[in-house]
């Protein structure tokens, strides 16, 4: 008697560094499908799969530099954004807007969007950690020394 069973497995490959993760992710699926070309030898079979997640080497080894503060960047930004948005009621509405577009680029670029997005959005909370640990820090550093003022 035979059963379906998920097993996640990861897949390494090599691919064009020149192709968009949407058409990277296209390749690795042609090339996976004729994988399933089953063998009848064998007492299992890939009888389908699912791709979930693409991701570059940098970001999967974690080789990204290091970003650096990011109040220099967000005031760049928020400047940006009312340049290029001038009609914009608000910062929220700037940010809408800038996302729309952003994501009309992707369309344009064959980029997935939601893949960078998610991508974009481990960093940040890496980034969020990093300050709120830095804080924590000099908190306790400050905690210190102003217990040993007082001693």
């Amino acid at each position: 008697m035979q059963e379906e069973v998920t097993a996640k497995v990861q897949l390494i490959y090599s691919c064009r560094a020149d192709k968009s993760r949407s058409a990277q992710s296209d390749m690795i699926h042609e090339d996976i499908v004729r994988l399933l070309d089953a063998d009848s030898t064998t007492v299992v079979q890939l009888s389908g799969l699912t791709i979930q997640h693409v991701q570059s080497e940098a970001i999967t080894h974690e080789n990204m530099e290091p970003r650096s503060e990011t109040r220099w960047q967000c005031h760049q930004m928020k400047e940006l954004l009312e340049q290029a948005y001038p009609d914009a009621e608000s910062p929220g509405d700037a940010l809408m807007f800038v996302l729309c577009d952003l994501r009309h680029l992707a369309d344009q670029e064959d980029l997935a969007f939601g893949l960078w997005d998610k991508s974009a959005y481990r960093i940040y909370v890496e980034e969020r950690a990093d300050m709120e640990s830095r804080k924590s820090k000099s908190a306790s550093d400050d905690s210190e020394t102003d217990q040993g003022e007082r001693s």
